[in-house]
């Protein structure tokens, strides 16, 4: 595996979690009832996805930006 992609992996798992966990932070602070009663961890799949998607993207380029810097 190519050190870009292991960046890329990396970065992508750890931003992920990220994600997560300040959506969970956002849905607490929330001020309506249905967020507050949804006690998943996860956000809705569509959401999710969109979190991915985002995280995938910026993750890929900061491979390629590592990948760049080290040659």
């Amino acid at each position: 595996m190519k050190l870009r992609d292991k960046v890329a992996l990396t970065t992508f798992s750890l931003f992920m979690v990220e994600a997560i966990m300040h959506y969970n932070l956002g849905k607490d602070d929330c001020p309506c009832d249905e967020a507050k009663k949804e006690k998943k961890f996860l956000p809705p799949t569509k959401s999710l996805v969109h979190l991915a998607l985002i995280v995938g993207v910026f993750s890929v380029i900061n491979g390629v930006v590592v990948d760049s810097i080290k040659k």
